[in-house]
């Protein structure tokens, strides 16, 4: 269906009288469900840069992806309307661990919408939230056997800070442990929200040695540390801390009577070969957050996973069981997608899968890394979430910095879409779908071989220094 929207009505807010925008808003013109699908691109980015975040916009606009115009997506394959097939090896930030529009997904959806199961009921327990709790403690060691459902990973991440405040608090605990670099729940620049600062303790990412030095400025043994939250692989730059790292924090949190939480929101649920990264360790946290993948690519799920012990100190009567809750979590339809999405990773061998995966395309970089040792500095990651570090000049993410421009050739002459985030700009991301072919690494390799060979003697000079 054409859309309905003409050159007048795209036109942006501040070119449009006041008196012009009293009367659309009064009139309610609202757009149909159809007309919004049927967009054109330039329409649907006016739309974008008048009601929502332009600034966003730009930054696409520097790796190349204003004028994306996605018809529709299967698998690791996003296909545009002028027939073009890329390959998403941006994996949805981790989301996409099954891809786009799995089969079994969307017929569970489908289950969902032609049985009217119920979705939102919050005076009674839902037998789906039940079902998905045990499957999730089936994958995880003991004692991870009680989940708290979520909506997204920054509130299973909330829920865990909240809980272990519960616990630890009434002991005169009052500060947590955030390790530098990890995506913490500290706050962000310009922002009054999160933690106040004086119950914040920054110790180094792998530095076992920083973490007892910290325990020690605390007060030893009888320190005021409620928690430490650690990302055991780290989400902005792919990096893993040394062998036994994990191990040891636990068993120094728990000899000083600190909790650990374990924030697998992006790498869980299979990415790196094992259902959670803290599972290549004989390393078992108090807490663990998942979040992504369970959803199955298409709903909006996190979980927060504790043992009853804990579970009870902070919420074991009928008092206190909700004083943490969230309107949305536990809805009917994203459980029975998340029940789905636990089976497909169980019935397709999509870890095992992931874990052979990722040595392919680690031999793929290593061959790259060897052929270019000026321009890769290193690699990094396990699984399906590895990542180049590349021995560019760094910038700010938002000032076009070097790595723009490999991402950008990527996409635009290859078909292949990779990230980088702000808080590392010189580490280009790969996160393909767990169920991604030998044959697309293959066309990933070679479509970075091809862009870093294109770069010649004097935009080389340029980039490196």
């Amino acid at each position: 269906m054409a859309t309905q929207f003409s050159t007048t009505d795209r036109t942006t807010s501040d070119s449009v009288s006041a008196a012009t925008r009293r009367d659309r808003k009064a009139r309610r013109d609202l757009l149909t469900l159809a007309q919004s699908l049927a967009l054109d691109e330039a329409t649907a980015l006016d739309l974008h840069a008048a009601h929502l975040d332009r600034y966003a916009q730009q930054l696409g606009d520097v790796l190349g992806l204003r004028m994306m115009d996605i018809a529709s997506a299967q698998g690791c394959e996003i296909t545009l309307r002028d027939g073009r097939r890329v390959l998403d090896f941006s994996g949805g930030f981790g989301a996409l661990g099954l891809g786009h529009n799995h089969p079994r997904i969307v017929a569970a959806e489908r289950r969902c919408h032609d049985d009217l199961v119920l979705d939102c009921i919050k005076i009674a327990p839902h037998k789906l939230q039940g079902v998905l709790a045990y499957n999730i403690a089936r994958f995880l060691p003991e004692p991870l056997d009680v989940t708290f459902l979520a909506v997204s990973g920054n509130e299973a991440n909330e829920a865990a800070m909240k809980l272990c405040e519960r616990v630890q608090t009434p002991k005169g605990k009052s500060k947590f442990v955030f390790l530098q670099g990890d995506a913490g729940q500290d706050g962000q620049p310009g922002f009054l929200m999160g933690v106040p600062g004086e119950n914040v303790i920054h110790a180094r990412h792998g530095d076992i040695a920083a973490l007892h030095e910290a325990i020690e400025r605390e007060g030893g043994a009888e320190n005021a540390i409620i928690a430490v939250i650690v990302e055991p692989l780290r989400s902005a730059t792919c990096e893993s801390p040394p062998l036994g790292y994990l191990s040891d924090l636990v068993e120094a949190c728990r000899a000083a009577d600190i909790l650990t939480v374990f924030d697998e929101t992006r790498v869980g649920l299979g990415r790196t070969g094992l259902f959670c990264a803290f599972q290549h360790e004989d390393a078992v946290p108090d807490v663990v957050t998942l979040a992504r993948t369970l959803a199955g690519g298409k709903r909006e799920m996190g979980a927060m996973v504790t043992s009853q012990a804990l579970f009870d100190k902070a919420y074991g009567n009928t008092q206190d069981c909700n004083l943490h809750s969230s309107s949305f979590s536990g809805m009917g339809e994203t459980c029975a997608v998340a029940i789905e999405a636990l089976n497909v990773l169980a019935e397709e061998r999509l870890i095992e899968r992931a874990g052979a995966m990722g040595a392919h395309l680690r031999t793929g970089l290593e061959r790259l890394r060897a052929k270019y040792p000026r321009y890769i500095a290193a690699l990094r990651g396990k699984g399906c979430f590895q990542a180049v570090e590349l021995a560019f000049g760094q910038q700010s993410a938002a000032s076009s910095p070097p790595i723009a421009a490999v991402a950008g050739e990527l996409y635009e002459r290859h078909g292949i879409l990779a990230h980088y985030l702000p808080e590392a700009p010189g580490v280009l991301h790969f996160m393909p779908p767990l169920i991604v072919t030998e044959a697309q690494i293959d066309r990933l390799v070679a479509a970075l071989d091809a862009v870093l060979a294109g770069i010649d003697g004097a935009t080389a000079e340029r980039l490196l220094h």
